[in-house]
């Protein structure tokens, strides 16, 4: 009987080894969620757990440092849809919650699929337009509301269809266009993680010499949606101070949220 070629006892070895790795990764995963399940248990009795589990500054600050290991050789898509889908379980695990749509956004097939890559398996109610939708998220604050940013919810969103609920995370996390494809309304506190954007509606343009420079600008009948970057409150400067000069504007903040990771080449 011939002995196994020295190639064939490596390879055994090396497999040995991803078992290893594997039953390590798991009994990793198992201590996540198990801490996932301390955070309830504290929400439960300070009476948090009906607000928004939700918390994309926390998402972000984690996946951006995990990104921006220049060693790793995981590709990013791969890590975003690997660490999104742990914190989608983990939200689970802390709260049932919904995702508002219009039925024009659920006939797209591939912004359906950039929801389900971001948010996994959250269960997606449809209705008529964006106000209805918004409104949902306004009456449910643990639920969250996705429009497509070039869709007609800023009317309903300036009339107040959406409450208190802002614009907190837009979609997708890796930069692929200067404009998103989505944004994320819901009721997650406000947090500044040092890379950040605030959208704003105004009733026309703003002035040109106003900094910082708008990143990207759409309009929408009358109005203007502007992203501007940085963390900015209506209450600080610059924009209170736009709003005290340009009153006409009617500026209203829109949201603040993390802005998209871009991989350097």
């Amino acid at each position: 009987m011939s002995e196994p070629a020295v190639s064939d006892i490596e390879l055994e070895d090396i497999r040995r080894e991803m078992d290893a790795i594997d039953d390590g990764l798991l009994n990793l995963l198992e201590r996540r969620f198990a801490a996932t399940g301390h955070v309830r248990a504290i929400k439960s009795k300070n009476g948090a757990l009906g607000s928004s589990a939700f918390r994309p500054a926390r998402e972000a600050t984690i996946l951006r440092r995990l990104l921006s290991r220049t060693d790793s050789l995981v590709p990013a898509e791969l890590m975003v849809r690997l660490w999104r889908s742990i914190f989608s379980v983990s939200m689970q695990n802390q709260a049932q919650i919904s995702i508002h749509i219009s039925k024009k956004l659920s006939t797209s097939m591939g912004l359906r699929l950039r929801i389900r890559d971001h948010f996994g398996t959250f269960p997606v109610e449809e209705y008529r337009d964006e106000a209805q939708a918004l409104m949902q998220v306004n009456a449910s604050p643990g639920d969250i509301c996705i429009v497509e940013t070039e869709s007609p919810w800023v009317d309903a969103f300036v009339q107040g269809k959406a409450g208190q609920a802002r614009v907190v995370a837009c979609l997708p996390f890796l930069r692929d266009d200067i404009v998103p494809k989505l944004l994320v309304f819901g009721h997650s506190p406000p947090e500044p993680t040092g890379d950040d954007e605030t959208l704003i509606v105004s009733d026309g343009k703003l002035p040109r010499d106003f900094s910082p420079a708008p990143l990207w600008q759409i309009k929408q009948g009358a109005r203007r949606v502007s992203c501007l970057p940085g963390f900015l409150s209506d209450h600080e400067s610059p924009l209170v101070g736009l709003n005290r000069s340009n009153a006409q504007l009617g500026l209203k903040v829109a949201g603040r949220y993390p802005s998209p990771f871009e991989i350097k080449s």
